[in-house]
């Protein structure tokens, strides 16, 4: 199955016959997801949200679960937004931390946004409060809001990933969607992410899909961008990574999508171990990884940025050989004008 989970084998089809049983169960509960989405957006689209804040909202939210991308462009939407001489604060539910812990996103944000004001609660609501009240933030980037609608946002941007747009065209549990495609007319803007690893004739499908779904919203594209390889020190790797025999490792949602990205390097993959999303790295895991009979003979193991601030926290492990592969939001055409278009248009 590649790079997909034993689920992601079964939704997509690629799994044997043996999966038909098991896609006929959850496209039963499918039905019973729908109708809850169906009920609640419903009611939304009725009243509205029930909170309002005094200053901007701007939502970075999907369609889909997994990784699209939507990390990277928080952050790129955060230092934008400082350009623009404001004090963003970014609002999560802080999914799957420890509690009193930050998780793996909160810890990329504050690395990559040095001082940016960070609240995580499941009350986000609450959390957009205190951004503003007690830390004075002047506008609220909402981290994975699409879907919470209790809140009022200035702005909705929604990513879709070219690799996976539609979530196998199916909602929960069966496919990857949230809610159904038509929830876009919601969007101010559709970004569609990793526009390079998708096959030309598909990002025009895609898109001309969106436009339809979304006819008002401001379309970008956008791709992840390699800026940098380094140890995990933050020392950079000047040599190429070209013709490199590596193993490659993450715990995301897309670990496809990072390999496509290693492979766009030159580097010879001779292994790979995915761990599920947010996955809490402790140090036997590492050294599994370090072992000499593990994997075939290679030069690094390569991870991702999101990975390494939680390995940066096991210790001892500077001198390993450890890269991580650094990716920023690189906009195609003149998305990145439109986007500041945007952004200014709603806040001026």
């Amino acid at each position: 199955m590649g790079e997909h989970s034993v689920f992601q084998g079964i939704i997509s089809g690629e799994a044997g016959g043996w999966a038909l049983p098991v896609r006929a169960g959850l496209r039963a509960l499918e039905f019973v997801y729908a109708a809850g989405v169906a009920r609640r957006n419903a009611r939304y689209d009725r009243r509205g949200p029930t909170v309002l804040l005094p200053v901007p909202v701007v939502s970075v939210g999907n369609l889909t679960v997994g990784g699209t991308g939507k990390t990277p462009f928080v952050i790129e939407v955060v230092r934008r937004l400082e350009r623009m001489g404001l004090s963003p604060a970014v609002v999560s539910r802080g999914y799957k931390s420890v509690p009193g812990q930050p998780n793996d996103e909160e810890l990329l944000i504050r690395k990559r946004c040095p001082g940016v004001v960070y609240v995580a609660d499941p009350d986000r609501a609450s959390a957009a409060t205190i951004a503003h009240e007690r830390y004075g933030a002047d506008v609220i980037v909402l981290d994975d809001g699409f879907q919470h609608r209790r809140l009022a946002r200035t702005v909705d941007i929604v990513l879709v990933d070219a690799t996976c747009a539609f979530g196998y065209e199916h909602l929960l549990p069966r496919g990857l969607l949230r809610e159904p495609p038509e929830a876009l007319r919601r969007a101010q803007a559709i970004v569609l992410t990793r526009t390079d690893q998708a096959a030309p004739a598909e990002g025009v499908r895609i898109a001309a899909r969106l436009r339809r779904l979304a006819p008002d919203a401001t379309y970008l594209e956008c791709k992840h961008a390699v800026t940098s390889i380094e140890r995990l020190d933050g020392t950079a790797i000047d040599e190429s990574l070209d013709g490199r025999r590596a193993v490659v490792f993450a715990g995301i949602g897309r670990p496809g999508a990072f390999l496509t990205t290693v492979r766009s390097l030159g580097v010879d993959v001779v292994g790979r171990r995915w761990w599920p999303d947010h996955h809490p790295y402790r140090r036997g895991d590492i050294d599994l990884l370090l072992s000499a009979d593990r994997f075939p003979a290679h030069d690094w193991l390569l991870t991702t940025e999101k990975d390494a601030v939680k390995l940066a926290a096991l210790g001892g492990l500077n001198h390993a050989p450890i890269a991580v592969v650094k990716a920023s939001i690189e906009f195609l055409g003149d998305g990145a004008d439109l986007l500041d278009r945007l952004l200014q248009r709603r806040f001026s």
